[in-house]
């Protein structure tokens, strides 16, 4: 037999070997350090309620103490041996000063921070990454007059200061359920290695905001209407694009459009999207709700044997409002016996695009496919933060079923895993005791 008919006799009947299996979910707790009566974090009573919990992922607030990020550097040591990673957390200049307390040494330099951090994580591969607090509303596309602000600029510095030092190095901002939508999609995902999302109100709302973590959003070029925050509108402001299409075929005239908002909330009748045609309203949906979908229209009715009509779309408000941000995208139109410029809305040629009021849109081309972002779920473990958020009693069953839920989405791949927030870890605290029976099961 020749050498080459023995190597593949041999390829053939060599038993395969497996995918190296995913890594296991993380499982993590946050901040509500233990304290020494000098100040100092109790490293060695952290690391043993952490085991109790069987976490094996502590995120350690930078900020209580100007001694955090000294013990920091000590308490790694001792978390490698426990086999439980660990993430800096810092706070960002809305919180920098807040009662006299900043994360110390380097406050609100943020590419020093991602420097150090990344030599730490060099020396200490159990530090993974770094997480900034309240993330969304210091995120700006230009910085703001005080200087503040984390731009496009500044994540990319940030960035590359970061894994300069320590390639691996991961950088996520915490973030809200809310604030997971269109605006976040488009502006902020591209600078990032994935979000802490804090306090979902149920599953649905997970899944929701996964969507927008999801490698296939937005990849198609579209046409975005937006509201700004803190502003009022008045009825009749509105965005939309409008073009005169030839009529080819009135029988079969149809126009679909994918559309997308970033509000879900039961607030209706002010933000409402429409087609025009001719200035009569022939398609109407709420801006408030769950409302994401494919939409077909025959236009036939419409149309009748006018040679051209004008189409318009876009979001009127029905009624003003004092305070209602929002973002709608319009984008894969297509249409059937009828003529247009081109039906392409990342390059609206031949489309008019208008506002009144506050109300402004823009048109994006096609996005390169980016990697699905990775997610993961921080519930309230504090029993006031349980009650503020979720209005009802904290009790370590509720807690634990809230947990549960997360670390169940962890388990099934959905999510990268589940971080508690501020469990209260002192001796034979039944919180702690119902979290780790969860943790116990995954």
């Amino acid at each position: 037999m020749r050498p080459t008919t023995l190597l593949l006799a041999f390829l053939l009947l060599a038993p395969a070997f497996p995918a190296d299996p995913p890594p296991p979910p993380i499982l993590g707790d946050y901040d509500s350090e233990l304290r020494l009566p000098d100040g100092h974090v109790d490293l060695d009573l952290m690391i043993r309620r952490l085991q109790d919990l069987h976490a094996n992922t502590y995120f350690w607030l930078i900020w209580h103490k100007p001694t955090d990020w000294e013990d920091l550097q000590a308490f790694l040591p001792k978390a490698a041996a426990a086999n439980i990673k660990v993430w800096a957390y810092l706070v960002p200049w809305s919180e920098s000063g807040f009662g006299g307390l900043y994360s110390e040494p380097y406050r609100t330099d943020f590419v020093r921070w991602a420097t150090e951090i990344g030599k730490l994580s060099r020396r200490c591969p159990n530090l993974v990454g770094y997480v900034i607090d309240d993330f969304y509303t210091n995120f700006a596309l230009t910085p703001r007059p005080d200087g503040s602000g984390f731009t496009p600029e500044l994540l990319t510095k940030m960035a590359k200061a970061g894994k300069a030092e320590s390639p691996n190095l991961k950088f996520y901002p915490l973030m809200y359920y809310p604030q997971l939508g269109l605006r976040f999609a488009t502006t902020l995902a591209p600078y990032i290695d994935g979000v802490v999302a804090a306090y979902p109100r149920d599953k649905a709302e997970i899944e929701q905001a996964l969507k927008y973590l999801s490698e296939d959003y937005l990849t198609n070029g579209g046409c975005w209407t937006m509201f700004p925050p803190h502003t009022a509108s008045a009825s009749g402001d509105y965005s939309s694009l409008s073009q005169t299409a030839d009529v080819t075929d009135p029988r079969f005239a149809t126009i679909s459009f994918d559309y997308q908002d970033d509000y879900e909330g039961p607030t209706e009748g002010y933000h409402v999207m429409q087609l025009r045609v001719d200035d009569k309203v022939v398609w109407s949906e709420d801006v408030g709700g769950k409302d994401d979908r494919t939409i077909l229209i025959n236009l036939a009715p419409f149309v009748g044997v006018k040679p051209s009509v004008r189409l318009s779309l876009g979001v009127w408000d029905l009624k003003g409002v004092s305070e209602f941000a929002a973002q709608v995208a319009f984008s894969n139109l297509k249409v059937t016996g009828l003529r247009l410029a081109t039906t392409d809305l990342g390059k609206p040629i031949g489309w008019e695009l208008s506002s009144k009021g506050p109300f402004f849109m823009e048109c994006r081309a096609p996005q390169a496919k980016r990697p699905r972002l990775p997610l993961i779920v921080m519930p309230a473990g504090s029993r006031g933060e349980y009650k503020h958020r979720f209005n009802e009693e904290a009790t370590p069953e509720n807690i634990a079923a809230r947990l549960k839920q997360a670390a169940d989405l962890a388990r099934e791949g959905k999510a990268e895993g589940v971080v508690i927030y501020c469990l209260d870890k002192t001796p034979d605290n039944p919180d702690l005791t119902a979290a780790a029976q969860v943790f116990k099961t995954q």
